[in-house]
């Protein structure tokens, strides 16, 4: 089974004027994956080679371990600091 490539980026504020905030998500040919999370000064970028079942199994980990911790921060804003 080939193996398919994936690659997509977002800027998270398009219309903004105070901030550029995107993502970039990936798996390159050599099936590495690296999800990089920009904002205006800083960046951040997980990493992991899917070759490895290890890995595999720690990138999953990763980021469901992220999308819950930012769905939780989402939550917490919504129900504390929205009108």
């Amino acid at each position: 089974m080939e193996k398919q490539l994936y690659n997509t980026k977002n800027f998270l504020l398009p219309n903004s004027h105070r901030s550029m905030s995107c993502y970039h998500a990936k798996v390159m040919e050599d099936n590495i994956m690296k999800i990089t999370i920009h904002d205006c000064k800083r960046s951040i970028q997980l990493k992991n080679d899917l070759n490895n079942p290890d890995e595999i199994d720690e990138a999953i980990e990763k980021l469901e371990n992220l999308a819950g911790g930012i769905n939780n921060l989402l939550n917490h804003i919504r129900e504390n600091y929205r009108k």
